[in-house]
């Protein structure tokens, strides 16, 4: 099994958990913050008339809030199981304006030009070549569109986890009270944390390493804003824990790095 077999391999195993859990997500109170965050950041004109792709969208997170800001969504990932999640997720919703189908984020088969606004998350760490991935964005955006990635230098945790031994202590913790976050059983971490080191974007320095290659691409306007959970979520932090969820919206202080960060692009028109 090649590496990006592996990789599909490993997201179709969590797809389940994965859903459970952003369903949940979509249903808190995190959700006026994405809504906010994500109306933003789209490109300025009357949302009915947005194409949005939710790239990587598992269960369709992201493609639900577009589709509720009233965009024309497609959701694709290289997960067949996770899109049988968001498929499901679709009905059980009762969103009508999504499509969801399974794809390569590297080799797209979208036309040129076909989407205003495209969004990911926790998905180019994933990937053999994110380069790719970024040339694919640049090339089905429409001029005057504009793409937001998040993501984290979840390899580079990963790797300092194990070398540290905070994904032992982890791991030991599934069998008295489980994962405190998306429940990840042990064999999973340790796949997850062994695909890493096989790719090369675990080695980059992020987000310094997308600024640089979404340039080299040709995105103007490029910008990055670093601890975006941080950033987004400090109201929501204050009341779990009044509400006695402490543990959970807390990283423990021995813990890797992990804070999240987002970058934003846009395709220019033409001079």
């Amino acid at each position: 099994m090649d590496i990006q077999e592996r990789v599909g391999a490993y997201w179709s195993k969590r797809a389940a958990e994965t859903s459970k859990f952003r369903v949940e997500e979509l249903a808190g109170p995190g959700r006026k913050v994405w809504l906010k965050f994500i109306q933003e950041n789209l490109p300025g004109i009357d949302p009915s008339d947005i194409k949005a792709l939710d790239c990587a969208c598992g269960s369709g997170f992201y493609a639900f809030l577009l589709a509720d800001l009233g965009c024309d969504v497609t959701g694709v990932d290289y997960s067949q199981d996770m899109v049988n999640e968001a498929l499901a997720n679709k009905e059980k919703l009762n969103y009508r304006n999504v499509d969801f189908s399974q794809m390569d984020a590297q080799n797209m088969t979208f036309e040129d030009e076909s989407f205003d606004f495209i969004i990911s998350r926790n998905m180019t760490w994933t990937v053999p070549n994110p380069e790719k991935v970024y040339s694919e964005w640049f090339r089905i955006l429409k001029p005057g569109g504009v793409v937001i990635n998040i993501d984290a230098n979840y390899g580079y945790m990963f790797k300092v986890a194990d070398e540290t031994g905070w994904t032992d202590k982890q791991n030991e913790k599934w069998g008295k009270d489980g994962n405190n976050m998306i429940a990840t059983r042990p064999d999973m971490v340790r796949e997850r944390n062994d695909i890493t080191k096989e790719l090369y974007i675990s080695k980059e320095d992020r987000p310094g390493w997308d600024l640089y290659t979404m340039l080299k691409t040709g995105f103007s306007d490029v910008e990055a804003k670093t601890d975006l959970y941080g950033r987004l979520f400090p109201e929501i932090r204050e009341m779990m824990k009044a509400h006695g969820d402490k543990e959970k919206m807390e990283i423990p202080d021995d813990a890797p790095d992990i804070r999240v960060f987002c970058v934003k692009g846009v395709k220019a028109f033409e001079q």
